[in-house]
């Protein structure tokens, strides 16, 4: 065929045929013929001209009957704000985006099939992640696949939230953290391989802005170093503290430099300053001010000063001067920038009716802990707002906890921030809710229903 027969639309199947198959189609056996399963394959892997078919075959009843699980996800609608579609239509543009990138993996019918299943457990009652694992597995014996390729095929239902999650909430410096996801995946590099397509295309079929350069980055320095530790290689040590940052540091003052990063937009933004309480939040708020986006934080120290390293994105165009950022900083830690004030004013300026706090739905918490004592993960999911990292950092100030690090995720209006707090011998139920209330006090909370109405009926 020629290229334009190959790039034109699928014609739509019609109502004739559909209705002919769903009276006179006969049932398939159990486990399914080869051919069948090869079939399911080629529609699979047809793109996005896969999501109408599939539409038009459970209209009419005929995808229920290849997959009745799919009942409990039909028209489901997400939990998520964050989510454009129903959980059947998710799956499919997953399906749509696994098909782009089938090049990337060996086993593109087990990426597919598991971009088709991956949310199937929702719906139901239980981790739709374990619950999903064992519906895959009966599924996968139906199709009649090998046994081997039905455990691959539970374990990317089972784990295909296990990269995200781990790259986005947790430290990738530290071992523990890599050891963790090779051991949860027995070792298995084509596993691997396979979750980190379908991480991308599972991202990509959930809404604007969940996939990005940042998580891009995360998910694949997780891979990277999960295949050293797979391969019984030596992790990467991080970098020593340059000696020219050190020298500035035992000197004293206020630095700030500015850097290109490792992605195509990113910047390393590095701020010497004396180590005093509100640091974190006054250079947050700075680099706020300047619309430069905090997609994760590390502080050091050395001497009597703070060495706090910042990767940034620009929200529009091209970063400040580094000169503009330390003079800011300067007032800033001085009180002759009221930092809270001009954030205040750069959000009602953003909304434009208000503080701009109301959120789609309620933030969540979520406490997690550590392999090093006296520290825990606390992970944030909440709408994002004007200077968020900056009155998180304050209000983690103001309840005596010591941020290490901070890893920031944007996605679309959402947030999925997670920070390692160094809470020591003071950990305690009774400061860990404290320090939810002093979060829970900055980050945009749903708004209150309106009060019933009146009834004005007389009699």
């Amino acid at each position: 065929p020629t290229s334009a027969a190959r790039s034109a639309p699928t014609p739509p199947m019609s109502a004739t045929t559909l209705n002919r198959l769903s009276e006179d189609a006969p049932e398939l056996r159990e486990p399914w013929p080869k051919d069948a399963l090869n079939d399911l394959l080629v529609l699979l892997g047809a793109g996005r001209g896969s999501i109408d078919a599939v539409e038009a075959l459970d209209r009419t009843g005929l995808w229920g009957r290849l997959f009745p699980e799919w009942g409990a996800v039909r028209d489901l609608p997400p939990r998520d704000a964050m989510h454009t579609w129903t959980v059947d239509r998710h799956l499919m543009e997953t399906v749509a985006f696994a098909s782009g990138l089938s090049t990337r993996v060996a086993r593109p019918d087990l990426l597919a099939l598991g971009a088709l299943l991956h949310d199937i457990g929702k719906g139901r009652n239980g981790d739709h992640s374990i619950v999903g694992a064992e519906l895959a597995t009966h599924i996968g014996r139906r199709l009649g696949m090998w046994p081997s390729d039905v455990r691959t095929l539970s374990a990317i239902v089972r784990h295909h939230l296990l990269l995200p999650d781990t790259a986005t909430r947790r430290d990738l410096a530290d071992p523990a953290t890599v050891q963790h996801v090779a051991d949860a995946l027995g070792g298995d590099v084509g596993l691997l391989e396979l979750l980190h397509a379908l991480a991308e295309a599972d991202s990509m079929a959930t809404g604007p802005g969940v996939w990005g350069d940042w998580k891009a980055s995360l998910i694949g320095d997780l891979v990277r170093r999960c295949r050293l530790v797979m391969a019984g290689e030596p992790l990467p040590q991080p970098e020593p503290i340059d000696p020219e940052l050190l020298e500035k540091a035992t000197a004293g003052g206020v630095h700030v430099t500015l850097a290109p990063g490792d992605g195509k937009h990113t910047f390393v933004v590095t701020v010497i300053a004396p180590d005093e309480p509100g640091l974190l939040s006054d250079a947050a708020g700075v680099l706020a001010l300047h619309a430069l986006r905090v997609l994760s934080a590390s502080l050091g120290s050395a001497g009597d000063s703070a060495i706090n390293t910042f990767v940034v994105m620009p929200k529009f165009g091209d970063p400040p001067d580094a000169g503009l950022l330390r003079q800011e900083l300067i007032r800033a830690t001085s009180g002759a920038l009221d930092l809270p004030a001009v954030l205040a004013k750069r959000e009602a300026e953003a909304d434009g009716t208000g503080p701009g706090r109301y959120a789609r739905a309620a933030p969540r918490l979520i406490w997690s802990p550590v392999s090093t004592p006296g520290q825990v993960i606390l992970e944030l999911r909440a709408d994002d707002r004007v200077g968020l990292l900056s009155r998180l950092a304050g209000a983690f100030a103001a309840t005596g906890a010591n941020v290490r690090w901070a890893k920031v995720v944007t996605m679309g209006s959402a947030v999925v921030d997670a920070f390692c707090l160094e809470l020591g011998d003071t950990d305690s139920p009774a400061l860990r809710d404290r320090i939810e209330k002093a979060v829970l006090d900055v980050v945009p909370r749903p708004a209150p229903a309106p009060p019933p109405a009146e009834n004005t009926d007389t009699d």
